[in-house]
């Protein structure tokens, strides 16, 4: 996936930021950037030679939610990273390049899944990493989209949301989807920092809040991928 579009967005603002969270914050942070690259998995037809179920998947993303220091918690974590990494997506993948860019999206969250199993403790650099996963995704998509022929069925009220968004402009710049990631971003770690030390995201109204923003921006993502698979991108 080329990323060079989004150099813009390569500041050291995040960087700070998540040297500054503590490692619960980070988790939190990491959890709900995973969280916005969810829906393709759960949405979109899964490649049947990589013999991966969308329930096995989903095993995972409810397990992370857990909270890690309970030893059931982690018990059902382990079980459920097993089962995902056990499939031929991970045992024998196959060379080449992948079918369409919704695979590779795919195998993108995938890989971010099964790295996350062997982080007991995210660093800021990890956490860093994650979180540019689905801007990543987002500047490719607005990319994508800018340089089609067709114009997206939402175009109209992705136009209207960039003349209104805050920020200076910056929405403009960079598209519809990098600035939409950006928003519940932004959301997303103010909520994280402001969790009880304790807490899991299903803990409290705020966490499910956050879940709750990232699902439905999974969902646009959903929305666009499916669009550029139709028209044969």
């Amino acid at each position: 996936m080329d990323t060079d579009a989004f150099d813009q967005l390569d500041d050291t603002e995040l960087t700070d930021r998540c040297v500054a969270m503590t490692t619960v914050q980070r988790r939190h942070a990491a959890t709900l950037a995973l969280w916005r690259l969810r829906a393709p998995l759960l949405m979109l037809r899964l490649d049947p030679e990589w013999g991966l179920h969308r329930t096995v998947v989903e095993r995972v993303f409810r397990a992370m939610l857990l909270i890690p220091a309970e030893e059931e918690a982690h018990r059902t974590y382990t079980e459920a990273v097993a089962a995902m990494v056990s499939t031929p997506l991970f045992t024998d993948p196959e060379e080449g390049e992948l079918d369409g860019i919704i695979a590779e999206v795919q195998v993108e969250a995938m890989a971010e899944l099964e790295r996350w199993n062997a982080l007991d403790e995210l660093s800021a650099e990890e956490t860093e990493r994650i979180i540019r996963r689905p801007r990543e995704v987002s500047g490719w998509l607005d990319s994508s989209v800018q340089d089609s022929l067709w114009d997206h069925p939402a175009h109209r009220a992705h136009e209207q949301y960039l003349a209104t968004v805050s920020g200076g402009g910056r929405g403009t710049d960079v598209g519809y989807h990098s600035t939409r990631n950006l928003a519940v971003e932004a959301a997303c770690h103010d909520i994280a920092l402001a969790q009880p030390p304790t807490a899991g995201l299903l803990s409290t109204a705020a966490g499910r809040e956050a879940l709750a923003l990232c699902e439905a921006f999974s969902a646009e993502l959903v929305s666009t991928l499916a669009w550029q698979h139709n028209l044969g991108h």
